[in-house]
């Protein structure tokens, strides 16, 4: 709740429209507590629906798996414009420019998604539920896991309290590991 009231008030230094400027140019001057608050608070704004744009993010992997970069980049482009934290919309966007050789604007988007995800990555240590990463969409996982160098290899859904997780087993130096990722933030606003 205090999250959604610092990021409604448009007086205020962390008002949402501000911080998901600050986030598409995530400069040095960027805080990780604004990166936080942007990519928690869009969530929390009152108008989200986070299944809304899976078919879009869906149609966008498909269009850059089958080198439709043109479309890809269009697609990922209205996916970014509407769902401005969702880091596999940032990452495919960015496969498709670098695909049609517009390497800066690539790289622009690449930082984009590299910054959020260490971002994410100070939430916790993901090694139990108490210390789970804490993200906002289920495809953020795989990004997050890419990010890592890291194979999905099983995902599980686990229930704790009022609490969601997804376990993803993956190989991590020849070992096979748990993964924890919080989905509170996603199951909230399916019910």
């Amino acid at each position: 709740d205090q999250i959604t009231m610092m990021t409604n008030d448009g007086d205020s230094k962390l008002y949402i429209d501000d911080l998901l400027f600050k986030m598409f140019n995530p400069d040095s001057t960027v805080s990780d507590f604004e990166l936080a608050m942007g990519y928690y608070g869009f969530v929390l704004q009152p108008d989200y629906k986070p299944d809304k744009y899976i078919g879009l993010e869906l149609q966008v992997m498909d269009l850059n798996n089958n080198h439709n970069w043109v479309k890809a980049k269009k697609y990922a482009d209205s996916l970014i414009t509407n769902y401005p934290t969702c880091l596999m919309g940032h990452v495919e966007l960015s496969y498709a420019l670098n695909s049609l050789q517009d390497t800066v604007q690539a790289a622009h988007y690449r930082r984009i998604y590299e910054r959020l995800g260490d971002m994410i990555f100070q939430t916790g240590d993901g090694m139990s539920m108490e210390t789970a990463y804490l993200v906002t969409g289920h495809k953020d996982i795989e990004v997050l896991t890419q990010l890592k160098r890291m194979t999905i290899k099983n995902r599980k859904a686990k229930n704790k309290k009022k609490s969601t997780f997804e376990i993803v087993t993956v190989f991590r130096n020849f070992e096979k590991v748990d993964i924890y990722f919080e989905t509170s933030l996603i199951t909230e606003f399916n019910k």
